[in-house]
């Protein structure tokens, strides 16, 4: 039996994963894939192909993917631009010491009860917008302490943990992954607890992620532009890519650039992959400098059965991204061995009330360079953090966001 044969005996109702609830993360980064489907995907993937021994994913994100194939014995290799979602997978694909997570963690308390109201507080643009007072004295004095934890696989832990804090106690609101303020009726009654939060998170978080070891397989990860770090590696080495691209429309929804950015600036910057010197110069600098985020001038690539119903602003970031977009399937095209899969799950976005088919792009993408469609599987999103509606267009209204996933597999020519 094929994979295809294989996947078609679940049924359709099946890969809705209607009951799964994840967990409290580490950090609730957004749109994380859901890991029991990807995790049947893989399984499925390897066992019609035992020769598969690595994983690619170009788009990290929250890790899923990479930290399946781990547990699946598989080698990973992850790319992505944002700093964030490298530490975060790099943390889940490592864990943390448990012969010695219990002491270190002990030793992080004690110094930020030392270290409570006696720490210079962290200053950066616009602080005192996003934090209160009381919580920028908290979050100052926990960054002290981590930053004085010796061990870096523990400290990256840490800043993990940190980077939940500082989400949870800023002052964003949490029904949007970019930059909005809290009403100030909010702010003026929100706690600082947030030393304790933390506390709570890494006792929590340090019992799911101790290990023995960290002999599961072997991982690589690139902080940095997909675009540039796949040329890098060798055509026809990889035997598998399993991947969420960014089926975004434009710079502000593809890498969530502005939900990560101020974690980022509370890290100590000796410990983020900074792999541009001016990614976090400014709170948009990440999704600028992500696929589609610099709308391009001049010539390009005509994508105009795409993007032909919407406004021509809109349009042009669609076909920006669309531009970049191909230039990253051409090179995973390229690195991908002969009748080896690429497995992608993807999404159609409404911009100006009309379907963006990012799936039949991909489909012409695959003829375009070499690929097959070996089998189309087609999910509910359950349960998304993102709301139903989103926008709100003049003489249209809101307009629908996601509701459908499609899981692409292609496969490369032999």
């Amino acid at each position: 039996m094929n994979l295809a044969e294989k996947l078609n005996q679940y049924s359709r109702e099946y890969w809705d994963f209607q009951d799964y609830r994840k967990e409290a993360p580490l950090v609730r980064y957004p749109a994380i894939m859901v890991a029991p489907m990807q995790e049947c995907i893989l399984r499925e993937v390897i066992n019609a192909d035992r020769s598969i021994k690595n994983v690619l994913d170009p788009f990290v994100g929250s890790g899923t993917v990479l930290v399946e194939g781990q547990k699946l014995g598989l080698d990973v290799v992850g790319i992505d631009i944002n700093p964030l979602a490298i530490m975060l997978t790099q943390v889940q694909l490592e864990g943390v010491p448990e012969d010695k997570i219990d002491r270190h963690n002990a030793e992080l308390f004690a110094r930020i009860v030392m270290l409570n109201g006696n720490v210079e507080h962290l200053n950066f643009t616009n602080v005192k917008k996003w934090f209160t007072d009381d919580v920028i004295a908290s979050l100052s004095v926990i960054r002290q302490a981590i930053m004085g934890e010796c061990d870096s696989r523990i400290r990256r832990f840490y800043w993990c943990c940190f980077a939940e804090t500082v989400k949870k106690y800023s002052n964003t609101r949490t029904s949007t992954f970019k930059l909005h303020i809290k009403d100030e009726e909010h702010i003026a009654s929100q706690i600082d607890d947030s030393i304790d939060f933390f506390k709570n998170h890494v006792i929590d978080q340090s019992k799911r992620y101790a290990r023995a070891d960290t002999c599961l397989s072997k991982h690589f990860l690139d902080c940095g532009d997909s675009k540039d770090i796949l040329k890098e590696i060798s055509s026809c080495s990889v035997d598998l890519i399993c991947t969420s691209p960014p089926y975004g429309d434009n710079h502000t929804t593809v890498t969530y650039g502005q939900y990560s950015i101020l974690p980022l600036l509370w890290i100590d910057p000796r410990d983020v992959d900074l792999w541009n010197p001016n990614i976090l110069e400014t709170f948009t600098a990440i999704d600028s400098l992500s696929l589609g985020g610099r709308v391009k001038r001049g010539d390009s690539k005509n994508y105009s059965k795409y993007v032909a119903d919407i406004s021509e602003n809109k349009r042009k970031k669609i076909t920006s991204f669309f531009e970049d977009y191909e230039a990253v399937f051409s090179q995973l095209a390229r690195v991908l061995k002969p009748g080896k899969p690429m497995i992608l799950t993807l999404g159609n976005r409404r911009v100006d009330n009309h379907e963006v088919v990012f799936d039949k792009f991909n489909d012409e993408l695959a003829a375009k360079y070499g690929l097959e469609v070996d089998s189309t599987i087609t999910r509910n999103i359950i349960g998304k953090r993102m709301p139903g509606k989103v926008s709100n267009l003049k003489d249209v209204g809101s307009v629908s966001s996601i509701s459908t996933e499609y899981i692409k597999i292609y496969r490369k020519a032999k």
